[in-house]
């Protein structure tokens, strides 16, 4: 019985599937002409697999949003993926987690060494939103003054909470960058893993 009950457990895929696919497929989204039956299969397993980072409710705006974004002449063929993951991405960020390529930049030497810098936070921060590292003059400005002013409020709120003063948007900020701390962490390499 408990292995029946596991084998019929939705899939994130399914899921899915489920609150975006099957629907938008009922409302009149159809395969686009110039693209091969076995193609558009493809790209509905890569939708479900890119998207299953969203919650639910996300999965339905989106789903909604999407309905009125048709492509082709009669508007009913399926957007292409980078429509789709450019609403996705508005509505909710992808979690730097889930993109390997990107959250290997703390995997590397750089982590530790923005870690010993200061600006852990802040280039997690950067990557999260851009999907890219700092790769110039202005990026790396940028980078450090969202350092600066974070350890500034840090300092601040903690000294505040310490002293038992803190507001509740202290408390909150606080948590958030504990949480936001703790991600980046987390993808450093452990001694003896790092690489050059």
């Amino acid at each position: 019985m408990i292995e029946e009950q596991s084998s019929k457990a939705e899939t994130k895929r399914d899921r899915v599937r489920r609150l975006l696919i099957h629907p938008l497929a009922e409302w009149g989204f159809r395969k686009p002409g110039d693209v091969r039956e076995d193609r558009h299969a493809k790209f509905l397993t890569d939708l479900a697999d890119a998207l299953a980072y969203l919650d639910d409710d996300k999965l339905v705006t989106l789903r909604e949003t999407l309905k009125y974004r048709g492509e082709g002449r009669d508007r009913r063929g399926w957007p292409r993926m980078a429509t789709i993951a450019t609403l996705a991405e508005a509505l909710a960020p992808r979690p730097l987690e889930e993109i390997p390529v990107i959250a290997s930049w703390f995997g590397s030497a750089r982590g530790p060494k923005a870690r010993e810098e200061g600006t852990l936070v802040a280039e997690f921060l950067y990557l999260t939103k851009f999907k890219r590292p700092p790769l110039n003059d202005g990026d790396w400005r940028m980078v450090r003054g969202k350092a600066q002013a974070l350890d500034s409020d840090f300092r601040v709120k903690s000294d505040r909470e310490r002293r038992q003063v803190a507001s509740e948007d202290d408390r909150q900020w606080l948590d958030w960058y504990r949480q936001v701390e703790t991600r980046a962490l987390a993808l450093l390499p452990t001694v003896g893993e790092e690489r050059a």
